[in-house]
């Protein structure tokens, strides 16, 4: 049995948020096809797992003024060393809706107030809709990895979205992304 254990190295900026981007889908795709032999703990475990990622990611197409230290859509130079995408397509990943709805500290059901740290909030029961959640952030999360290069995803995920990323089928006609330090815009 392991004892220690570490995630995926991540070679540059756009891999760390693909790698949220394979964990949001995996989550999503566990709790969309429940085992038979799942405990609710399973389901909370890929809940949170879900919630987890969704929030960095709509953190990162959304949050108007991020830390210094965080990545965002409005440092797009962090995540594209050679050739930042054009404004329009900045501008068409940008979600501040999405945040605003999900996130916000004046949000009394802001995922982080039932995920980031023990708060009173967690005791009022709440219902998330996972399918609805993931299919928002959706068309964001395809436009993102289309002005990347290629990426290999994360270990687990070694099977491809058929569906545009709705489902590990295998069945795929994204392709598989493979990512080195200088991005190709042209895939």
């Amino acid at each position: 049995m392991k004892d220690k254990y570490s995630r995926k190295i991540k070679e540059n900026n756009a891999e760390t948020l693909l790698y949220e981007v394979d964990l949001l889908r995996f989550a999503r795709e566990r709790l969309l096809s429940p085992q038979s032999w799942w405990t609710q703990l399973d389901e909370w475990l890929y809940l949170e797992d879900f919630l987890l990622h969704f929030r960095n990611l709509i953190e990162f197409f959304g949050k108007p003024k991020p830390g210094d230290g965080d990545l965002s859509i409005l440092r797009p130079e962090l995540v594209w060393f050679d050739h930042v995408p054009d404004k329009a397509d900045l501008d068409s990943m940008t979600r501040l809706d999405l945040w605003e709805k999900y996130d916000t500290r004046d949000n009394d059901e802001a995922i982080s107030k039932y995920l980031h740290h023990c708060t009173i909030q967690r005791t009022a029961a709440k219902d998330w809709d996972v399918k609805t959640m993931y299919e928002d952030l959706l068309p964001v999360i395809e436009r993102f990895e289309r002005l990347l290069p290629e990426h290999k995803p994360t270990a687990a995920l070694t099977k491809t979205y058929g569906d545009g990323g709705r489902g590990l089928d295998g069945n795929s006609t994204t392709g598989t992304r493979i990512l080195g330090s200088a991005p190709n815009l042209d895939k």
